[in-house]
């Protein structure tokens, strides 16, 4: 039995208006995150949190543990200018973030982050083992 496959792309529009501290971070080589009065925090950022409150930005930094990756080699389309590439969630104390690293990495090992575009020229949160 042979199946036929058709090729899917998709575009998404993102409001930014209430997450746009969050883009403008990664421009200028910041993560944030945003924490509630609460005590929760959020990774993605949220403007509200589930209490209800407004939350407060609050930047992302320091050393980060991996908990788990992924290492991508059917290219989606669209993205056919990439090689295989690594999708890193790494826990930075209250939030975990997900990220790309070009490095090769395993579960604990201690990272850092930081921003930059990739081929496409999209800012995105990527990492280094420490």
């Amino acid at each position: 039995m042979i199946v036929e496959s058709r090729e899917l792309r998709m575009k998404h529009r993102i409001p930014v208006v209430k997450t746009e501290r969050f883009w403008k971070g990664l421009e200028e080589g910041k993560v944030f995150k945003t924490v509630c009065k609460c005590g929760k925090s959020y990774y993605p950022p949220r403007a509200e949190c589930v209490c209800g409150a407004t939350t407060e930005w609050a930047e992302v930094s320091g050393e980060g543990i991996v908990e788990c990756f992924t290492v991508v080699h059917s290219i989606p389309a669209g993205y056919e200018w990439s090689k295989p590439y690594r999708i890193v969630i790494a826990s930075f104390g209250d939030v975990r973030v997900m990220g790309w690293s070009n490095e090769e990495l395993k579960v604990g090992d201690r990272v850092t982050l930081y921003t930059a575009k990739d081929e496409s020229g999209v800012w995105k949160v990527w990492f280094k083992k420490v």
